[in-house]
């Protein structure tokens, strides 16, 4: 491999990523059909477009991968390893050539780090490796939420120590040269807040904490840009791109000088919080969330935003049912738009339980609906098993008419080692078609969710057509892929998916030893801790319920 002359950090940083995903498929040299040894050079001209790249046939067989920027370099690496071929310890580069600059602008993915799922478990250095894959991809932003209620204070040493977690995440990030972004609940607060500064319970939509602060009560705001205070000035290191300020689930107030929240006291908090966030943290970006807002709230929010476009940047959009959310409008006063697509929730509970979601067609039609004026977005994940949605919105993103079957065809070559990807294809369609909530009576009653909620309870087995030939294909593969492949947790995710829907299929719609097998390697895939809530973890029953 030839370097790009006076390599920078983030340059070096990417060609040793790049190295290393070679390494992680056994190639230690990299072959053109089988041929002699080939170089590999990687160089920067910024005449190609922002985030941009190319890829070209150099002399003497060499492959040229150029990047427009130091990112583009990233996104050229990321094509380059995507549209080659592996097989045990070699190599072969796909026939893509040509120049390729992102559609969209803003292309990040949001880590929900919350209820001690993935992102709050895992080890670090899994972690970081997961945000220098989502690079390769394509996403040139990754959002983390400090959630608070986790913690008593500022001090606390549970918070102090998760700060050095994501810390981590971010120097990842910043180190491949992605930005960094944060969500931040408009009046959220510690368990110990004030309880007489605390937000009057009612009228919330999805989760509410009783932390939470009303922004009308007399020293109420004053509590809330205290302790945003001390978390800016935490992040200024970090440089972040955005804040993203969000309105119900968690958040919001029901008294009346609040009400309705979505277009008055969450309003008058983001207002204050941005203007904090101006003084202590001046080159970042407000992102306004609309999330859950019902129709009444959101034309309120509408018809301020001429005013409001002082210190909101862009308006976070996306329609989650017929009653809530933003919706495929454009935004007055000519601030952009972006979504925040589900790919973690929707018809599976609990989530990830089951191992891989992928809902490839389910999101390319929501996409379609958007992407005319959408800047891009932040898809919400909960962990790794939506691995393959995150790779569907990163293409996306970056070219906003792609094929979602050309998306993961990439996909399983790179990711899974498989060549041949019909096969693989077929698996996947086949899952999304029975992708359903599943509920067996006698298996569940006694798992204590933090919530009292369980939305798959009582739910009827379903046909799941083609379940079983699904499963023959992946086990025929598994009989002959390399080593490598087999024993990542993108494979194991995918088999023991298909399994389960097999086997829950023969059994009835009830568990039997097999897939209580899958449930405990998903745990440890998943690093579950006695801390995960049930939402975020296989669904094993209560002890003394097997």
């Amino acid at each position: 491999m030839q370097s790009v002359e006076s390599s920078s950090p983030v340059v070096n940083k990417i060609e040793q990523v790049f190295v290393e995903r070679l390494e992680d498929r056994g190639i230690e040299r990299v072959s053109k059909s089988n041929a002699a040894d080939i170089t590999v050079v990687l160089a920067i001209n910024n005449d190609i477009g922002k985030e941009g790249f190319t890829i070209a046939d150099g002399e003497n067989g060499s492959i040229i991968i150029t990047g427009n920027d130091e990112s583009g370099l990233l996104y050229g690496i990321g094509k380059f390893l995507r549209t080659a071929s592996y097989t045990d310890e070699s190599l072969t580069i796909g026939t893509w050539r040509g120049k390729s600059v992102p559609d969209k602008e803003l292309r990040g993915i949001y880590w929900a780090t919350h209820f001690y799922n993935y992102y709050q478990t895992a080890p670090i250095t899994e972690l970081q490796k997961y945000v220098e894959d989502l690079g390769l991809w394509g996403y040139n932003n990754i959002k983390i939420w400090y959630d608070m209620h986790h913690f008593k204070s500022y001090d606390d040493p549970v918070a102090v120590r998760f700060r050095e977690r994501i810390a981590h995440i971010l120097q990842a990030a910043k180190n491949i040269g992605m930005d960094v972004s944060f969500t931040l609940v408009a009046n959220e607060a510690y368990v110990e807040s004030p309880q007489h500064l605390r937000a009057l319970p009612g009228r919330e939509r999805g989760a509410v904490y009783p932390e939470d602060i009303c922004p009308r009560k007399p020293g109420g705001l004053e509590y809330i840009l205290k302790v945003r205070e001390e978390f800016f000035d935490w992040c200024k290191p970090f440089n972040p791109a955005y804040i993203t300020i969000w309105p119900y689930d968690p958040g919001g107030c029901a008294t009346s000088d609040c009400q309705p929240w979505g277009s008055n006291g969450f309003i008058k908090a983001s207002e204050a919080v941005a203007q904090l966030a101006s003084k202590i943290l001046p080159h970042t970006k407000v992102i306004l969330s609309t999330w859950m807002l019902d129709s009444t709230e959101w034309k309120n929010v509408m018809q301020q935003m001429p005013a409001a476009g002082s210190w909101v940047n862009t308006i976070m959009a996306e329609k989650i049912n017929n009653t809530y959310g933003g919706f495929f409008t454009k935004v007055p006063g000519n601030i952009p738009s972006i979504g925040f697509p589900e790919i973690s929730m929707d018809g599976m509970f609990p989530w990830g339980g089951f191992g891989a979601n992928p809902t490839p067609e389910k999101l390319a039609e929501q996409w379609s609906k958007v992407r005319s004026f959408s800047s891009g977005g932040f898809p919400y994940s909960e962990g790794i098993f939506e691995d393959m949605n995150k790779a569907v919105y990163a293409q996306l993103y970056w070219n906003d008419k792609a094929d979602v079957d050309d998306i993961l065809k990439e996909y399983t070559r790179y990711e899974l080692g498989i060549a041949h990807t019909d096969s693989i294809l077929k698996v996947i369609h086949t899952l999304e078609q029975n992708h359903h909530m599943r509920w067996w009576p006698g298996k569940l009653e006694g798992v204590k969710l933090q919530l009292d909620w369980f939305p798959s309870k009582n739910v009827k087995p379903q046909p799941d057509p083609g379940a079983e030939d699904a499963y023959e294909i992946v086990k025929k593969s598994n009989e002959t892929m390399s080593a490598w492949a087999k024993s990542s947790w993108r494979w194991r995710i995918l088999f023991i998916r298909t399994m389960l829907d097999a086997e829950l299929k023969a059994n009835g719609g009830a568990p039997n030893e097999k897939c209580y097998e899958g449930f405990y390697e998903l745990l440890k895939l998943y690093h579950c801790t006695e801390q995960t809530d049930p939402v975020v973890k296989p669904p094993l029953p209560a002890a003394g319920n097997k």
